[in-house]
């Protein structure tokens, strides 16, 4: 049997897009995340923005994984802090909504993997906090946000021993394709930051009390085709989550 794999939508206004009226908002993710989750033997569906909680109970009940996906930044609120010069777009809906089900997905022990905002998400979600900008708040900082398509690796992380991250791809360090100017601050209680940039920001968390919680700093799904470490994430990812379907 297939696993059952949620993927978090953003969203965007209609009327940005020339769609619709302002007000309208359309629910959107890109293809890449379910072609990869496809590919690995997983069977991929959309979540989208407008829920409550009775609804993802129901949705997370019919799901063997959840992928939190990129998007926008994370409202500061969330975590405790006013905004900051460099903050950039905020959805206070998306927001909910994932922080939500992130919390609720962890709490029932579903294999997550969380890309990019979703790394931001999960931690923030267990109580962890961000940095709301890296180039005006950590000194030092390489260009996290180069002007490169998203196939295009760009910077080295160095992964820690015995951890998760390290048994799936086999090596300590890897080159990955970030494009983010938000990042872990303080981790959360619950989860181990087990790889870091050349410039310390925090690359990738993991909780080893779940049977699979896994989240990176970086857009795996848009090198997965011709990068095998980011294949072998998505992989692992999916077979996690079939070892939760019921045998027959």
């Amino acid at each position: 049997m297939m696993p059952v794999i949620g993927i978090t939508c953003s969203r965007v206004v209609g009327g940005a897009w020339g769609l619709y009226s302002r007000g309208h908002y359309m629910d959107y993710t890109f293809s890449e995340y379910s072609e990869a989750i496809a590919a690995c033997g997983g069977a991929p569906i959309l979540i989208p923005v407008a829920q409550e909680s009775q609804t993802l109970s129901r949705i997370l009940s019919r799901l063997d994984g959840l992928l939190l996906s990129g998007g926008p930044d994370i409202n500061p609120r969330f975590y405790g802090e006013n905004p900051l010069e460099g903050l950039g777009e905020v959805d206070d809906g998306l927001d909910r909504m994932e922080l939500e089900i992130a919390r609720m997905a962890y709490e029932r022990d579903m294999p997550i993997f969380a890309v990019c905002r979703g790394i931001q998400t999960l931690n923030v979600a267990l109580g962890g906090t961000l940095y709301q900008d890296i180039p005006s708040q950590v000194g030092g900082a390489i260009n996290h946000s180069p002007k490169v398509d998203k196939a295009v690796l760009t910077h080295p992380v160095q992964i820690e021993k015995n951890t998760l991250l390290c048994k799936i791809l086999g090596t300590g360090s890897v080159w990955v394709n970030g494009k983010h100017h938000q990042a872990v601050k303080q981790g959360a209680p619950e989860l181990r930051a087990i790889a870091r940039a050349p410039d310390g920001i925090i690359e990738a968390v993991e909780a080893s009390s779940k049977r699979f919680v896994l989240g990176v700093q970086w857009h795996p799904e848009g090198t997965w085709k011709v990068d095998p470490p980011s294949k072998k994430l998505f992989r692992a990812f999916v077979q996690a989550a079939k070892r939760t379907l019921p045998e027959k």
